[in-house]
């Protein structure tokens, strides 16, 4: 699973109250990485029709809204994993003399091993030309609107992504890679069927940066709805979610008054007692027969290993120096100074270009289990913060001298596709000497190629859809 970072605010999963028209489905088959969503989506289907339907692929066709190719395809992922039985019955009398299917759908299935091996209770429901083995419901299952399993707004994809997620505990943290794990598709088809539930209003993904968020970084709350939005509440629902968040991190980190400031001085000064006339109730000898002999020995320690790395008088007295407001400042601290302050304000900038919390968990995701992806993001942040704020006139990309403006402006022009890219291209080459600096060079190539790059592909493929087929 990704690393785990707890979020602002919970994500949320807005359900509809089940009064009638409603299926209740099995969370075991819902559940299943061995099988595809769009496949998931017509089993939950089945299970909602009622009793005397006849089965046929053509009618499966017309309430899926697919075509009749998928629709065989899907039929027959099921049927490999024993969700479906399909018997063949050749021509006789008692068939009206045509080759005739009869369908056997399983709610559970033993040959799936990605769900849960148990002992089930089946219950039979038989139809013209089909039966409905649904597992009994006692426990570990889901109350699906009838209005959503028969929606011609969404596709089989969608609908089997929706399904997932609305069997889910109301606890569920949701993050791409997280949801990558508990389906058979890969990230990118994931992504798409995210931004596609989007676009219809069943899903809310609201970006909180830096400064809404209590981790101090970006990350996403996501509200799926059962019922879809419209594009007007769809926007108030996300500006309702910042506000939440802004009001959870202000109570978490309140900003202090100056007078609160002065208060508080005032009681701490209120509290010191001078040595003519020390605390009756709590004198000093008393304070220090409390001290045990261990804390001694490790204070002793302590002192003399801060001895052995102490500074010198010269750097002690420029720590003060650098410390103390009322004595001027050298040239060397007033950059030192300018220095930390733009790498904050230029970290948060491109963090937020990048799509940091995204960054992290695809990093993540890609990475072996004994490596930290989001600590490679916070290391690529801040290589790229240097180059920004460095303060030496050229920068080496590939052997040639660039302008330091221009390598700065380049590199706020990054997202997160071109380090995506970069990352990608890196994964294939060996013997790198010096990662930062090859890392770098191919960002700055990357956003200067990019649109030309990608262009350039998009006409060869079609050059050669033409040159191939003939338009």
């Amino acid at each position: 699973m990704d690393k785990y970072i707890e979020k602002t605010i919970g994500d949320t999963i807005c359900r509809v109250h089940k009064t009638r028209d409603f299926t209740m489905l099995n969370n075991r088959f819902i559940g299943s990485t061995n099988i595809s969503c769009q496949a998931i989506a017509l089993l939950a289907m089945v299970m909602g029709l009622p009793e005397n339907w006849n089965f046929t692929v053509m009618g499966l066709k017309v309430i899926t809204n697919v075509g009749e190719t998928a629709v065989r395809n899907i039929l027959k992922e099921l049927e490999s994993l024993g969700y479906l039985v399909r018997t063949k019955l050749m021509p006789s009398k008692e068939t009206g003399g045509r080759i005739k299917y009869v369908y056997d759908f399983y709610e559970y299935s033993a040959k799936d091993t990605s769900v849960p091996q148990y002992d089930v209770v089946m219950e039979t429901y038989t139809a013209d030309n089909a039966t409905l083995y649904k597992v009994k419901k006692d426990s570990h299952f889901t109350v699906i609107s009838n209005k959503l399993l028969r929606s011609k707004k969404l596709n089989l994809k969608q609908k089997g992504l929706l399904l997932k997620v609305l069997s889910l505990p109301n606890t569920w943290r949701f993050s791409v890679a997280g949801i990558v794990k508990i389906c058979k598709e890969g990230k990118s088809a994931i992504k798409a069927r995210l931004a596609e539930l989007t676009e219809l209003g069943y899903l809310v993904r609201t970006q909180l940066k830096s400064n809404e968020s209590k981790n101090h970084g970006f990350e996403y709350i996501y509200e799926f709805f059962e019922i879809a939005l419209s594009k007007e509440d769809a926007e108030k629902k996300s500006e309702k979610t910042r506000k939440s968040a802004k009001k959870v991190v202000k109570d978490l980190f309140p900003k202090k008054s100056k007078k609160t400031t002065s208060k508080t001085a005032k009681k701490q000064d209120s509290g010191f007692r001078s040595a003519e006339n020390p605390n009756a109730e709590s004198p000093q000898a008393e304070k220090q027969a409390q001290i045990n002999t261990n804390e001694k020995i490790q204070k002793n320690q302590k002192l003399s290993y801060q001895e052995s790395i102490r500074p010198s008088a010269q750097q002690k007295s420029f720590q003060q120096t650098f410390n103390n407001p009322t004595v001027e400042k050298s040239e060397d601290e007033r950059l030192m100074e300018r220095y930390s302050r733009e790498s904050e304000i230029y970290t948060d900038i491109i963090k937020q270009n990048i799509d940091f919390y995204e960054l992290g968990e695809w990093l993540d995701c890609i990475c072996d289990d004994d490596e930290d992806g989001w600590q490679e993001a916070e290391e690529i942040v801040s290589a790229i913060v240097r180059q920004i704020v460095s303060n030496k006139p050229y920068e080496l990309i590939h052997g040639q001298k660039y302008p330091r403006e221009i390598v700065k402006s380049v590199m706020l022009k990054l997202n997160i596709y071109h380090v995506q890219n970069v990352i990608q291209q890196m994964n294939e080459v060996l013997n790198i000497r010096n990662y930062e600096a090859y890392l770098i060079s191919s960002l700055y190539n990357e956003v200067i190629s990019y649109n030309f790059k990608r262009n350039a592909e998009s006409r060869a493929i079609s050059y050669d859809v033409k040159h191939r087929l003939g338009y």
